[in-house]
């Protein structure tokens, strides 16, 4: 195949998916509201670490894009057992194109992280939950203390009887103790 062939079966899915996005009129992705106790029972590993490596690359087809966050694990709350992690996600910048995904989480190089996946066992694990599953540690400016932020930019959740919430309710929470978290999380294991 020329590689005008190519590029035109690319542009061709790329444009495909970026229509039927538009067509479902998306401008967010919408998850199940979870609390940390239920995404700590629904994660198949649960995890602090520094993201070391992200790539996005074409899939096999050639008609979307996945990026891929390597992770250096520092401690696991919940499975595991490599020091070096990999997450996959639809979306990205790969070869000139670009997909993007309302609610996918976002990862920065050397950024430190508190992160609750789904998948592995014979698949590329994933964020539980999209951008929800995603935390950033960072310092309590006062007490010095690790705490946990999330951007859920992009993302709706939906309550389990299946209602959104109003615009903008909840999505956006203060700074999370790093060990409240481990506390919670330790309390929904142990029953």
């Amino acid at each position: 195949m020329s590689a005008i062939a190519t590029q035109t079966t690319v542009a061709r899915g790329l444009l495909a998916l970026a229509l039927a996005v538009l067509a479902g009129g998306l401008e967010a992705s919408t998850v199940r509201r979870l609390t940390l106790d239920e995404m700590a029972v629904r994660a198949d590993q649960i995890f602090t670490g520094q993201v070391v490596g992200i790539a996005s690359q074409l899939n096999a087809r050639r008609t979307g894009i996945y990026t891929f966050v390597t992770i250096e694990v520092d401690e696991y709350l919940k499975g595991g057992r490599r020091n070096l992690l990999t997450l996959r996600f639809l979306g990205g910048d790969a070869e000139g194109y670009r997909l993007v995904v309302p609610g996918s989480p976002a990862f920065h190089l050397g950024e430190e992280v508190l992160v609750f996946s789904d998948g592995g066992a014979g698949r590329i694990p994933t964020v539980l939950g999209m951008a929800a599953g995603k935390f950033t540690v960072g310092r309590d400016p006062e007490t010095g203390n690790r705490v946990l932020e999330r951007s859920l930019a992009g993302l709706t959740l939906e309550d389990p009887g299946g209602v959104p919430p109003a615009p903008g309710a909840a999505l956006s929470a203060g700074p999370v103790p790093l060990e409240e978290v481990r506390r919670i999380v330790r309390e929904a294991l142990a029953q």
